[in-house]
């Protein structure tokens, strides 16, 4: 049983050191590359999205490129913000995971100020890391953001494993209560 634990958390922490290669990549592109890329992924979503619910007739829009290209403009912003969090999210989740099997699920509250403490860190690191990138700036900003979607990550987890844990305890308890009966 022992040895299972110990190989789930080395994957684990394989995912983990993978997903951190995934964010760092990320911060290493310049402003044009990331822009750039982040804005024609937004484009193709809303040509296909519009595309798709005017083959069913929910909507029967047919917008020139340049207003689709302003559009993928105005939202480049706030969904670069969204995935800054989203991405923390997946980093935080799989961390909390990995210190809550080292403290073998005893310990919640202090795996979770682990994981949003190391979390903060590794946010810093990176916006460190984007001030010597060419065209890229590092913004405490960005470091909340990151934070921020750490700990709802932590949250998420947090749910699942108090539903799960004390939800499969207060099941035990009432089977048994009801054979007792």
């Amino acid at each position: 049983m022992e040895n299972k634990r110990v190989i789930v958390i080395v994957i684990f922490i394989i995912l983990l050191f993978g997903w951190g290669c995934v964010i760092y990549k990320f911060s290493d592109m310049n402003t044009i590359s990331s822009n750039g890329k982040s804005t024609d992924i937004i484009t193709v979503v809303l040509e296909k999205g519009l595309e798709f619910t005017n083959s069913l007739g929910i909507t029967n829009s047919h917008p020139n490129l340049s207003k689709i290209e302003h559009a993928s403009s105005l939202l480049n912003s706030p969904l670069r913000k969204v995935m800054h969090a989203s991405v923390y999210f997946v980093l935080a989740f799989l961390l909390i995971l990995i210190v809550n099997m080292l403290f073998k699920n005893k310990k919640y509250l202090v795996s979770l100020l682990i994981t949003v403490i190391l979390c903060f860190s590794f946010a810093l690191t990176d916006e460190y890391h984007q001030t010597k990138v060419v065209g890229r700036t590092g913004q405490f900003k960005d470091v909340v953001i990151d934070t921020c979607g750490a700990l709802v990550g932590c949250l998420f987890y947090g749910t699942y494993y108090f539903a799960y844990k004390l939800g499969s305890k207060n099941v035990l308890v009432v089977k048994h209560a009801k054979v007792k009966e």
